[in-house]
């Protein structure tokens, strides 16, 4: 097989000649049971000398059909970088609409492989598809025998405390507990972004911050002081990021104001990835000015005591 050469896209039905085995799930955290999913899938792809693609929606289909804690954990753009650095072959992408809700079971199987060489599937022991979760993994292995496909279930990922869920990470990112998300996602949870010029509060009390709004589609964290790493030029800065309101100002905006430590380049309408690490306090009001630049100093010396 030639060299991986970086994630490639494929619409939902777009055709491609390339054997394939498919890893079936949302995936829209890509947790380390997700990951121990795509690895059976990459490992199936090496030995039938295919490509391993992930099956993943564009958009939150919680929020589609106003079930369960909607918004994302991850957007399809971060889990496409995450993906990246998993080192898959191709994600096929899908937009869950008013169509793609009312397709039935055989007709999903049936978009997803009519033009693709497929040669396997791989799916969670509770992995269910079509109209209302008709599909399951039954109709899943009947689909698979009768089509020559080879079938690959993955039992539930556990720990301690269970079953490994999004679910699970999303009440965790709610609870702002960001040291448990991270362990769950074997990576630091991240927040993508283009800085915005803001209202220069910090510049003026001596503490410039990179400002990005929160994604209208991404679940929102816990309202805090957090330590975080920014990357910028190939390098994770160390950095001190407000996400929520600005009582002090009387703003009550929700969005995301970082201060890099050592850093005063300008980073206006670039892009900006963001690692979370600690949650170091609640969004207080301070009386004065003053107070505020002698607490943000306590959170930079937090933030420099960290060995992340």
């Amino acid at each position: 097989m030639s060299r991986w050469k970086g994630i490639k896209t494929l619409e939902y039905a777009q055709g491609c000649e390339d054997a394939m085995v498919v890893a079936l799930g949302f995936f829209d955290c890509l947790h380390i049971g997700h990951a121990d999913l795509i690895n059976t899938a990459k490992q199936t792809a090496f030995e039938l000398q295919a490509k391993c693609a992930v099956f993943t929606f564009e958009n939150d289909p919680y929020c589609f059909i106003n079930k369960g804690e909607s918004g994302q954990i991850l957007t399809f753009e971060e889990r496409l970088a995450k993906l990246n650095d998993l080192r898959v072959d191709y994600c096929i992408k899908a937009q869950f609409d008013e169509s793609f809700s009312h397709m039935q079971p055989e007709e999903f199987l049936v978009r997803l492989s009519e033009n693709k060489n497929l040669k396997a599937i791989v799916a969670g022991e509770d992995y269910t598809f079509g109209s209302k979760g008709k599909g399951n993994v039954d109709l899943l292995k009947e689909w698979c025998r009768k089509n020559n496909v080879i079938l690959k279930i993955q039992p539930f990922s556990k720990d301690s405390e269970g079953k490994i869920s999004s679910t699970r990470i999303k009440r965790l990112l709610s609870a702002g507990e960001i040291e448990k998300v991270n362990v769950l996602l074997g990576k630091p949870y991240i927040v993508t972004g283009e800085v915005k010029h803001g209202q220069q509060r910090g510049r003026n009390i001596g503490f410039a911050t990179a400002n990005i709004d929160y994604c209208k589609d991404k679940l929102k964290i816990k309202s805090g002081v957090y330590y975080t790493r920014i990357l910028i030029d190939g390098v994770w800065l160390k950095s001190v990021t407000n996400v929520g309101e600005h009582p002090t100002f009387d703003d009550m905006t929700f969005n995301i104001e970082s201060h890099i430590l050592y850093y005063n380049n300008d980073l206006y309408g670039k892009k900006i990835m963001i690692r979370f690490f600690n949650r170091i306090r609640d969004i207080q009001k301070f009386n004065t000015k003053e107070e505020l630049a002698e607490m943000i100093s306590r959170n930079i010396d937090f933030a420099l005591k960290c060995k992340q």
